[in-house]
């Protein structure tokens, strides 16, 4: 299907790839890509065409799914405190002492 580097390289932000990218901040430029490959192809009536655009379609609509789920979780990291960055106290996960309510 598709070729993966023999060095996969991260590419969300994180405490190792800080220049790396926010979710909420990729899912909408990889939209915007996938839109402007289907306007080229939008005058292409042929089935296949047509298939693929409806897929590129499809595939746009769970992009923004996944930019509004990414943001409900930040919703939530903010009722326990600042983002503090990649390089910040992180507020959820093993490294934060637990506290029992």
């Amino acid at each position: 299907m598709s070729k993966i580097p023999a060095e996969v390289k991260p590419v969300l932000m994180s405490a190792t790839n800080q220049d790396g990218w926010k979710l909420e901040d990729l899912m909408p430029q990889l939209a915007m890509e996938i839109k402007a490959k289907n306007d080229k192809i939008k005058h292409d009536t042929r089935p296949v065409s047509i298939l693929v655009q409806n897929n590129n379609a499809e595939i746009i609509e769970h992009l923004y799914a996944i930019e509004r789920l990414q943001c409900r979780s930040y919703e939530q990291l903010r009722t326990l405190g600042p983002d503090e960055g990649p390089l910040g106290q992180p507020r959820i996960g093993n490294e934060v002492p637990h506290v029992i309510a």
